[in-house]
């Protein structure tokens, strides 16, 4: 829904200064962080091919488990970057590896692992793709049938610098709790990552301590002061 109304307003040149999005932002008081921009966000499956066989005759069969394992440990064996001033390190996660085989007796003729990472501006989306084809390639030589699909990608890393509008949040913040909020970029993706191509933005919002687990819950205090936070973001804005 973010990306069909932020295209149908641009088509009718609408233009958007500047964003606050009300992800819950801080970690675990509220004004203790804001975030000011994301890591994007790729996925893919790496692929080996082997030769299905029995497992009393290995010979005539090719496993693919073992070749898949150190592709895994080749492409995850060093890390994709240092991190810089604005963003921790780019993070690449192995998260399942599966062959469909429901056999005992069978080795498998193909492993799939998922995989996803988070990236930081070091990064393109294109070169990251190639930073782990080449590992996977290098490691794979000319044995072992290796190929990564990727998924379509619409999380690009962004980021919000410093500036007259981020002082005024933050100015807003600490009248309201005392405290200075951290500018942060870490965590997952959220529709900032849509807004960033119209508008500069920071997300800020309740605290985040139970977000996604059942009865998910804030204090009503907090949704209170945080209100106070937005009235005085929009009287400096206006005022």
């Amino acid at each position: 829904g973010t990306i069909k109304l932020l295209k149908w307003a641009a088509e009718r040149g609408e233009k958007f200064d500047h964003c606050i999005l009300g992800e819950p932002s801080n970690v675990e008081e509220l004004g203790d962080c804001i975030k000011v921009g994301r890591r994007g966000s790729l996925s893919g499956t790496l692929i080996v091919d082997g030769t299905q066989g029995h497992v009393a005759y290995p010979h005539r069969a090719a496993n693919p488990l073992p070749d898949i394992s150190a592709l895994i440990s080749a492409i995850d064996g060093e890390p994709l970057d240092n991190g810089n001033a604005h963003f921790q390190a780019s993070n690449l996660e192995f998260v399942s590896i599966d062959t469909a085989n429901k056999a005992w007796n069978v080795i498998p003729e193909q492993a799939r692992a998922r995989f996803n990472i988070r990236f930081n501006d070091h990064h393109t989306e294109q070169s990251l793709k190639e930073l782990v084809e080449k590992r996977a390639e290098k490691a794979a030589g000319n044995r072992i049938r290796q190929r990564i699909e990727w998924e379509p990608s619409n999380a690009n890393v962004f980021i919000t610098k410093p500036g007259p509008f981020t002082d005024l949040v933050v100015a807003a913040i600490q009248q309201e709790t005392g405290r200075t909020p951290d500018l942060n970029t870490g965590g997952g993706t959220t529709d900032a990552r849509f807004i960033s191509r119209y508008s500069p933005g920071l997300e800020f919002g309740l605290v985040g301590q139970t977000m996604h687990q059942v009865d998910e819950r804030v204090p009503v205090q907090d949704l209170e002061r945080l209100t106070r936070i937005y009235r005085g973001v929009l009287d400096r804005y206006f005022g």
